[in-house]
């Protein structure tokens, strides 16, 4: 495995979305890292709060500008549903991984340095892949406890399942040898 831990993984395109807390915690690892992948999205992204947020301020806008009361009422009522939705919304975000940090001993779901989840190489028995309404989804899963969701927002997710295959030696039924 020497040849992964050559290269300097906060350097690969994967990494670049990495804040500050992720990157220390990865730099402070006492295991040798193979990979990073930050999360490229962040929790005001998410479309029930972005959207009623963009609606209002363009409501209020047109309302306020163009002294149209029912896009003024309109724009109050989009701005309440979306301080309605920000706890909501912060509340799951610090259940989301900020980064993925594949070492040679482990998979770590990160947020904001923080450990959410881990996966040792030696225990996943199952990678899968989950669609969802076209939301896609992979999973690291371990023979006992929860597994490592790995969302569509993490940079490289084909790079990151090409790697937890290869580091855990998962080969999936269709990659079997027939007998």
């Amino acid at each position: 495995m020497a040849e992964h831990t050559a290269s300097n993984p906060l350097t690969a395109p994967s990494a670049e979305a990495l804040s500050k807390v992720d990157r220390a915690f990865v730099l402070a690892s006492s295991e040798p890292v193979v990979a990073v992948h930050a999360n490229e999205s962040h929790w005001w992204n998410n479309g029930s709060f972005a959207l009623p947020v963009l609606g209002a301020v363009v409501c209020l806008a047109v309302g306020l500008l163009a002294h149209i009361t029912e896009a003024v009422g309109f724009g109050l009522f989009l701005g309440a549903i979306a301080l309605f939705m920000l706890p909501v919304v912060l509340l799951t975000w610090r259940g989301s991984a900020t980064s993925v940090v594949l070492t040679e001993i482990r998979a770590l779901a990160l947020h904001n340095g923080k450990v959410l989840r881990d996966v040792p190489w030696a225990e996943v028995h199952l990678i899968d892949r989950v669609d969802t309404l076209g939301n896609v989804r992979w999973r690291l899963h371990p023979r006992e406890g929860q597994h490592l969701a790995i969302e569509g927002e993490i940079a490289d997710v084909p790079g990151l399942i090409e790697q937890a295959q290869r580091l855990s030696g998962y080969r999936s039924q269709s990659e079997q040898p027939r007998s």
